[in-house]
């Protein structure tokens, strides 16, 4: 279930994804009433007049009736009511209450501002945002609504990031009639989404938020690899002109490269989400935008797949995206600004650093020759904006494809992602020897002449120590049918394994070398599943069949074992080709690490804050360190500036 009118919000940082969104949906109260829904019209079109009303009845009206915070749901405080318990000072000195606060058993609470300034967030309106985030991070509240009687902002903040949400009253009546937005507002501002189950838990609306956080780090982990699986295929897409231009470039330098091209991606993307760059231009979107070109070449797909493995325009349609991000356009029909900087800067062939030889075959080698056709084009800004999401139906997993929106995101992902690619190093496998990945442990590569020579006890080792990571066959009774002749069940996962597989080490690898790659490839697959079937035996990764071993249950049994041998082999690479393998050594050798904010913030505050703060004196007459940041009281200016920070490369840096 969706939340109608949440598109037609303002929002700023992540409060709610997709999923938490639904969540929060389940609990919409239903429409207003006809006499409420009046006497709202007839208010809204006071302010929309601009007549002279009473702000602090509007608002009144808007969370007692709208909203539903009534002396029945709870207990307001409000104006002089509001106990000084509730007042915090903020960095500047000031003491800072909200207006009127409701409360609730079980710790609910709802703390609400009103700005006088005619916009939120905008000029002056900047000064209350900020005093309301020091407010919250200061006590144990984490959210809080902010309103002038025009808009109104649902406020989180958490120690390392905050968000928001704002409607705007303008946009409450559509054609006279009372719009969707306040439905968004009765939706999530109502009682129940403030108010826990317990004392021991969160409220509701909380509780969606926070683990919308968590569900972007765990997304962040699903299209960490899926960009990783893009920088491989444009490597291995651009393969002949490398080896061709950078016979002596190390593969490091390659794959940087790569990764920098397909980092622009992520950039673009962010960008375009964020409205950085003009994706609601005509011309933009048409000729150069990202996700432009991803409809484009969706539309053709449908069309005829074989069409797009006859066309070669969308390559070089991205490079000159990047051009236009580095150089900007200054044509009123295309306004871009230049942004620069050397992530999208062009690189020279004839420079001696051989990342910017590799980075430049990235950007020249399509006008040269026809290399990375429209389907390989359109599989890359797929794996940059699909993943995969498990969607439980019955007592199946099914796998399904959803888009990734990149608004969102924050921009520390960026991060993040760029951290992980960091962990892989690409290689060249023999001449004469295809590699194959393994289902187990960390899906480890390994010659296939190599697993061809291990005998029984070599495969059950190696089996015992990589843990098996391809779908789970599970046992039941024998009294089942089909695969459950085997004690079986079913599993979608496993047939969508299977075709990833496929998809993988067959079709996808390309159409560059032409149908005798694709030859060797099946019959190296072919080859590989061959010794997949010894492993599995010798592993006893199927269970054996139990009872009477008649034809249908050797049928089955042998149809299973062919499946699981399927799963254990997860990719070919054929002689000669390039791949990307799992190294940890690669951050610390260069010393490239990202520290989450969910890590740097709290590290940060309790390191800093008693060098800046004065912590209260707690019983004993001892400093009390774990006190609430409402209690610690600034030092002075000048014992801040005389602060050292010793660094191992650095040295002695003074502050500021």
């Amino acid at each position: 279930m969706e939340l109608p009118g949440w598109e037609r919000l303002r929002h700023g940082g992540l409060l709610l994804d997709t999923a938490r969104l639904h969540q929060v949906a389940s609990r919409n109260p239903g429409p207003l009433s006809p006499y409420h829904a009046e006497v709202l019209r007839r208010m809204l079109g006071d302010l929309v007049s601009k007549k002279q009303g009473d702000k602090a009845a509007f608002i009144t009206f808007v969370l007692d009736v709208v909203c539903g915070f009534s002396a029945e749901s709870g207990h307001w405080s409000r104006g002089t009511q509001v106990g000084v318990e509730w007042s915090r000072r903020a960095v500047t000195g000031e003491s800072v209450r909200p207006r009127s606060v409701w409360t609730r058993p079980h710790g609910a609470v709802l703390p609400v501002f009103v700005d006088a300034e005619p916009r939120l967030g905008i000029g002056r309106g900047r000064r209350v945002i900020s005093q309301v985030l020091q407010w919250l991070r200061a006590g144990t509240e984490r959210l809080a609504i902010v309103t002038n009687g025009r808009q109104w902002r649902l406020v989180f903040a958490g120690l390392d990031f905050d968000a928001w949400c704002e409607w705007d009253t303008d946009l409450w009546l559509e054609e006279g009639d009372i719009g969707l937005q306040v439905n968004a507002l009765r939706t999530l501002l109502a009682p129940v989404q403030f108010t826990p189950a317990s004392n021991d838990t969160d409220a509701p609306l909380l509780q969606a938020i926070l683990d919308s956080r968590k569900g972007q780090s765990e997304l962040s982990a699903a299209l960490g690899e899926r960009v990783r699986e893009a920088v491989e295929l444009l490597i291995q897409a651009h393969g002949d002109p490398l080896t061709q231009q950078c016979p002596d470039v190390d593969p490091s330098d390659i794959y940087r490269a790569a990764v920098r091209v397909v980092m622009r991606m992520v950039v673009v993307l962010f960008a375009e989400s964020r409205e950085l760059l003009p994706r609601d231009n005509a011309l933009y979107y048409g000729a150069y935008g990202l996700n432009g070109l991803l409809s484009e070449l969706e539309r053709t797909s449908a069309r005829g797949g074989n069409r797009l493995k006859r066309q070669y325009a969308a390559w070089p349609r991205v490079l000159a995206l990047f051009r236009l991000v580095h150089e900007g356009s200054y044509h009123p029909a295309l306004p871009v600004p230049a942004y620069g900087g050397d992530l999208f800067a062009s690189a020279s062939a004839s420079e001696n650093d051989g990342l910017q030889r590799a980075l430049n075959v990235f950007e020249t080698a399509c006008f040269e020759r026809e290399l990375l056709p429209d389907r390989d084009a359109l599989s890359l800004i797929e794996y940059l904006t699909r993943t995969r999401i498990k969607v439980r139906q019955g007592r199946t997993t099914m796998t399904a494809v959803a888009p990734v929106d990149f608004s969102d995101f924050s921009s520390e992902y960026i991060g993040i992602l760029y951290e992980g690619l960091l962990d892989f190093e690409l290689r060249t496998a023999p001449p004469d020897d295809p590699v194959i990945f393994l289902a187990v442990g960390n899906q480890p590569a390994l010659p296939l002449s190599r697993l061809e020579a291990m005998d029984e006890r070599g495969l059950t080792e190696l089996l015992d120590k990589m843990k098996d990571t391809s779908s789970a066959i599970d046992e039941v009774d024998e009294d089942g049918a089909d695969d459950e002749l085997l004690g079986v069940e079913g599993s979608a996962d496993s047939d969508d394994a299977a075709e990833d597989i496929d998809d993988a080490s067959g079709e996808a690898s390309t159409d560059i070398d032409g149908d005798a790659v694709v030859d060797r490839r099946l019959q190296t697959r072919t080859r590989a599943e061959q010794w997949a079937r010894r492993a599995v035996a010798a592993g006893g990764l199927v269970p054996r069949i139990r009872g009477t071993a008649t034809p249908e249950r050797l049928a089955a049994h042998e149809s299973v074992v062919a499946r699981k041998a399927k799963q254990l082999v997860t990719r070919v690479v054929l002689p000669g080709e390039r791949y990307l393998v799992r190294w940890g050594g690669t951050r610390k050798g260069s010393g490239s690490f990202y520290t989450r904010p969910g890590l740097a913030v709290p590290l940060v505050q309790r390191t800093l804050r008693p060098l800046a703060w004065n912590a209260p004196t707690g019983e004993g007459g001892k400093l009390n360190i774990d006190a609430p940041a409402i209690e610690w009281t600034p030092k002075r200016p000048e014992e801040i500036l005389a602060l050292k920070s010793a660094t191992p490369r650095a040295g002695l840096v003074r502050f500021p």
